[in-house]
């Protein structure tokens, strides 16, 4: 290691409080709650829980250079060559703070100060769900007071739904938490890797950002407006109906006006998902049967059904039976919400006549969400206890975490900005 080059640690060196809480102050349940069937345990809540602080104490600075906390999950990013597998790739426990000591770039005098935590397995995404997103939650909250942004890897396929749950669980977050991943390893000597995790630092060091973000290639997205578009590009994510908070190229271009204000209040944790909800894809001369059977089924107890229709919120006319199923979930107290199938745009019931007998049906509109945040949406307003099922319905159309568009936005023009080494071009829009 070169000299004066600062390791990445996977602990921090942190003084224990002198008297430590019993009990985390921001979680508002000790137990997680996954979904339909149980509670999720483990033992604690996070790798740092000594380390764990009122909401009102505030650690006393011994550096202005900022700390950030990278809790990693597994996913491609972490991925080697495994020699027990033929060569394939897998996820490899302990190589990902290996590499970062030996990155170069993390040593600049302008990037934070790094810690790691490396989750034991590391997990293939596909294989995370509401479980895994409240342990996320709750250690970010452990670490909160000790750390100026959060840095989540983690697999492609389900990022969107990770980080728009995320978004929810975090109420009142005051600093970054930026998800990245890669779609080529970091051991590789060409990869996505390097460059995503860099900038994924960059900006959980930054000050303008208060939310949870996903980035990747060249575009920091507000994480409850991305979705997975390739599969084999680098250009992995996008944000189709709203602008990326930030583009990075010579310079990085931050859409400052799109960044969420500073929260008036605390830090709070909700931890219970209710993942009781299903999502159909509505197809020409589809069967509405098992639609039918799975609302008047008992067994089911489902809670919410999340529609994706055709256009701004279009169905077939002539299927009369369809709009009686929708009576009966309405009848059954299950919340039936409309997406779009299209990529960008909104739905707009009422729009059409046959959108009018939807909403007549009882049937919300998603307006121009997607569909992993209108499921962790719903996820989350119905693990919360203190919701009726009409407040669900209501709050399904206001915007929690600027995961909807509620008003238009005009720009003007940029102006730059130098910190840290790096020119920051902020676009400063105002409301109309």
């Amino acid at each position: 290691m070169p000299k004066n080059a600062r390791p990445v640690s996977s602990t921090p060196p942190l003084p224990p409080p002198t008297s430590p809480p019993t009990s985390s102050p921001t979680s508002e349940s000790e137990d997680v709650y996954p979904g339909a069937i149980s509670r999720c345990q483990w033992e604690g809540a996070g790798p740092f829980d000594s380390y764990n602080l009122p909401q009102h104490t505030y650690l006393p600075s011994h550096s202005r250079k900022k700390r950030v906390l990278v809790l990693c999950t597994g996913g491609t990013l972490t991925m080697a060559p495994d020699s027990t597998k033929d060569g394939g790739l897998a996820p490899v426990e302990g190589a990902l703070t290996e590499w970062m000591s030996n990155m170069r770039e993390l040593q600049q005098d302008e990037m934070p100060e790094i810690k790691v935590h490396e989750y034991s397995p590391l997990l293939d995404s596909s294989d995370m769900g509401p479980c895994d997103w409240a342990r996320i939650a709750v250690d970010i909250s452990k670490n909160y007071l000790y750390f100026d942004g959060f840095v989540v890897l983690t697999g492609t396929d389900t990022m969107a739904y990770t980080a728009s749950a995320l978004s929810f669980m975090l109420e009142n977050l005051g600093k970054p938490v930026i998800f990245t991943g890669s779609q080529i390893p970091l051991c590789e000597a060409y990869n996505d890797a390097r460059r995503n995790l860099i900038m994924s630092l960059i900006f959980a060091s930054r000050d303008t950002v208060n939310e949870v973000g996903v980035f990747f290639h060249d575009r920091l997205l507000r994480a409850n407006r991305s979705t997975k578009i390739n599969t084999d590009r680098l250009l992995a994510f996008d944000s189709p109906n709203m602008e990326p908070l930030a583009n990075i190229g010579i310079t990085i271009d931050e859409n400052e006006h799109l960044f969420l204000p500073q929260p008036k209040g605390r830090l709070r944790v909700h931890s219970e998902m209710d993942t009781r909800l299903m999502t159909v894809r509505l197809v020409p001369g589809f069967d509405d049967s098992v639609i039918k059977y799975a609302v008047e089924n008992p067994d089911t107890n489902m809670k919410a059904l999340v529609l994706q229709l055709y256009g701004a919120g279009n169905m077939p006319s002539n299927k009369s039976s369809f709009i009686q199923v929708l009576e009966a979930a309405r009848e059954r107290e299950i919340l039936v919400v409309a997406t779009t199938q299209c990529l960008t745009g909104s739905v707009m019931l009422g729009h059409y006549a046959v959108g009018h007998a939807l909403k007549e049906a009882g049937v919300v509109s998603a307006y121009d969400m997607t569909v992993e945040a209108t499921c962790c949406k719903l996820a989350y307003l119905f693990g919360r206890e203190d919701l009726t099922p009409y407040e669900v319905k209501r709050l399904m159309g206001v915007s929690l975490r600027g995961e909807m568009t509620t008003n238009s936005q005009s720009s003007s023009p940029p102006f730059t900005e130098k910190i840290a080494g790096m020119t920051f071009t902020q676009n400063r829009g105002r409301k109309v």
